[in-house]
């Protein structure tokens, strides 16, 4: 047995496809998306605070390095 991953382009293919299962050539395994996948994992994903400004990204690396230089 050979599975494939197929794009449908045309609905007529679809339909091709259905017929084809119908008469017990094929079976279909659905395959989720990839925005699906994503968007199932990212649920799973601890959810952060909302983005930063550029400032205050530029205040947190002013300050990291300011705490870098007194270590020295």
């Amino acid at each position: 047995m050979e599975t494939l991953t197929i794009e449908i382009k045309d609905p007529k293919a679809r339909k091709l496809i259905e017929d084809l299962v119908d008469l017990g050539v094929i079976s279909i395994k659905n395959q989720s998306n990839w925005v699906d996948l994503w968007n199932k994992l990212d649920g799973k994903l601890p959810q952060t605070e909302p983005d930063l400004t550029e400032e205050e990204i530029m205040a947190e690396i002013k300050a990291y390095r300011q705490e870098k230089s007194h270590v020295r």
